[in-house]
């Protein structure tokens, strides 16, 4: 009989350990958002992450991967810029992209692609830069 109770128990337990249950995730309670969430993310910050910038200004755009030469992107225009980060100093990598309008960035990321589509912007999101961290995540400043 001790011998039954003791099975019961061992499979009773073990069935909950192979079995977990699924848990919903939420949003913290304390998120706030901000330039400092991260706007997109590249696969894999060891490998080099490709920045391509759409220009949809109307007007010419001063970029440049820091500490390169700034270079000018025509309006309607689209450029890729290679950012290795293990080869970068800090190992994170800044973007300028500025003129003397107001500018937002809109994102999408797949895989190490990582596109900025800069549009006219306003006060509120006014944008100067592309900051990509050491962990490949994409912030806007």
């Amino acid at each position: 009989m001790k011998q039954i109770a003791l099975i019961t128990t061992v499979l009773i337990t073990s069935s909950l350990t192979i079995y977990p249950i699924e848990v919903l995730s939420q949003n913290a309670p304390s998120y706030v958002p901000g330039y400092w969430q991260p706007q997109a993310q590249a696969a894999d910050p060891k490998k080099p992450i490709i920045l391509k910038i759409l220009n949809q200004t109307g007007k010419t755009l001063n970029y440049s991967l820091v500490p390169e030469t700034e270079r000018l992107l025509p309006a309607g225009k689209s450029t890729n810029i290679k950012v290795d980060l293990p080869n970068l100093p800090g190992g994170y990598g800044t973007v300028n992209i500025y003129n003397e309008n107001l500018l937002t960035y809109e994102y999408s990321a797949e895989d190490n692609v990582v596109t900025v589509r800069v549009k006219p912007g306003s006060e509120a999101t006014d944008h100067k830069s592309v900051y990509i961290s050491p962990t490949g995540r994409v912030y806007s400043f």
